[in-house]
């Protein structure tokens, strides 16, 4: 595996993504502005609403960005798992009205397991998908030729924010084995080890 900083990997999927045509979104102040909904910026798409309500039009309807961002929904969690953080940069690739899941799905792929990119094996690597979302099941079994047993279907695999965008999503899990645990029970260890 390779040995990669934050700020190499920041660099990697941005340019991956501008390599995929994707115009690079700046990070914007974690205080929104024209937005009385949030307190903080709390994801990468917050600060894109605007394209996706359209209210305005992108000047690239492919766009990635590393936004910076505070969540406090989960507060309770931060300190007791390996994923609950209060402050966070979200790297995201977004189509508004452009591409969807087809060629998200594959590119995320790419992205995670070329060796020009990421380079993990692609054989420690499971996917979740939500039960009804039989596109992307396909996508990852017919496009990405990921064993069945490897995608997991799970109700919460579904994102919204509130009022507005929203529906089912995929995620990607590397295992890192039995010795972080094996409890199929534990939300915590999705496909075998997210701590």
């Amino acid at each position: 595996m390779k040995s990669l900083t934050s700020a190499d990997v920041r660099q990697m999927f941005l340019d991956f993504f501008k390599e995929k045509g994707h115009g690079v979104e700046p990070s914007a102040s974690l205080v929104p502005h024209e937005d009385p909904t949030l307190l903080w910026i709390n994801s990468g798409v917050a600060t894109l609403k605007k394209y996706f309500d359209g209210r305005v039009t992108p000047e690239n309807p492919r766009i990635v960005n590393a936004q910076k961002s505070i969540r406090t929904n989960d507060i309770e969690n931060v300190g007791f798992t390996a994923r609950h953080h209060t402050f966070f940069e979200m790297l995201g690739n977004f189509s508004i009205g452009d591409y969807f899941k087809e060629e998200a799905i594959v590119w995320a792929w790419e992205f995670l397991t070329s060796d020009k990119w990421i380079g993990f094996a692609p054989e420690k690597l499971a996917v979740t998908v939500h039960p009804e979302d039989d596109e992307a099941f396909a996508i990852w079994r017919d496009k990405v030729g990921l064993d069945e047993e490897r995608i997991i279907r799970i109700e919460e695999n579904f994102w919204d924010i509130g009022e507005g965008p929203s529906g089912p999503n995929t995620e990607i899990f590397y295992d890192r084995g039995e010795k972080y645990g094996n409890d199929p029970q534990d939300p915590e260890l999705y496909p075998g080890g997210e701590n």
